[in-house]
């Protein structure tokens, strides 16, 4: 019985040996990993790097930039454009059926701007007037700056339609009390409604803010991925992962990343 006590001995000291280095090997494996084989967990490292959609054939009757003529005094440096936040096709999806709309303010002194959201019969499914705040040297408060318009759900406004295509018109004033619109800014893009698929819709349901953002932006769904980004920035306007993120977001599209001021809230 000796010699089995003894082998016996043997086999657990061995054993116990081996599961020791094996999970020394393992915690110290992940450590020894190089930065570069390890994926990407920041934001910005979900993000994709160009959005492609497709316009309908008829095009879109209207611009993402718009400039201010020369001598035109509702823009301060007539170099800076009103921008559309749209993809360079100008056409991009949204899951809701009132979406927020945005745009990038050059410093301005305009009065007011007018959302105008029309159908492919060109029928005015929405228009609406909103007086800009001025500060005290006259400029628009919160300009130059990232700002936003929601689709009212209590204006008598019925909801987008899925699989239907929209564009929306941003008509800046300048200056509100003239009958000329020569000097008029007018920048848009295309909408369409695209219902997600009940999984996805699920995993929205159930994410943080922040993977809400990948999750939105990864099904093509460009508007919320705007929406739901501006918000955390918003949030947290000392995040550099969100600041790298909007960045990123920014340059998919083709649109300069310069327009890093936070985005304020939607009217």
């Amino acid at each position: 019985m000796a010699w089995f006590n003894r082998s016996l001995r043997i086999i657990i000291l061995t054993a116990i040996l081996a599961m020791a280095l094996t999970m020394g090997f393992g915690a110290n494996l992940s450590a020894q990993v190089p930065k570069q084989l390890r994926p990407n967990t920041s934001l910005s490292g979900k993000l994709p790097s160009q959005w492609n959609f497709t316009p309908p054939r008829r095009g879109i009757p209207v611009n993402r930039q718009g400039g201010a003529t020369r001598g035109n005094p509702c823009i301060q440096h007539p170099e800076a454009k009103v921008t559309a936040l749209v993809p360079a096709s100008r056409m991009a999806a949204t899951a809701s059926a009132y979406p927020t709309l945005f745009w990038n303010m050059p410093q301005s002194s305009a009065s007011e701007v007018e959302l105008l959201v029309r159908d492919t019969n060109d029928q005015d499914i929405y228009s609406a007037k909103y007086t800009l705040a001025k500060s005290s040297d006259g400029w628009v408060v919160g300009s130059p700056g990232i700002m936003s318009l929601s689709l009212p759900a209590f204006a008598n406004l019925s909801p987008l339609e899925i699989g239907q295509d929209y564009y929306w018109m941003l008509r800046l004033r300048c200056p509100m009390d003239s009958s000329d619109s020569s000097n008029d800014i007018v920048v848009g893009g295309g909408i369409v409604r695209v219902k997600p698929d009940p999984t996805l819709a699920q995993r929205i349901q159930q994410a943080t803010p922040q993977e809400r953002v990948a999750l939105y932006a990864n099904a093509g769904f460009w508007y919320e991925t705007v929406a739901s980004l501006a918000e955390l920035r918003r949030d947290r306007p000392n995040d550099n992962e969100l600041a790298q993120a909007w960045n990123k977001l920014l340059n998919s599209v083709g649109l300069d990343n310069t327009f890093n001021k936070l985005p304020t809230s939607p009217r």
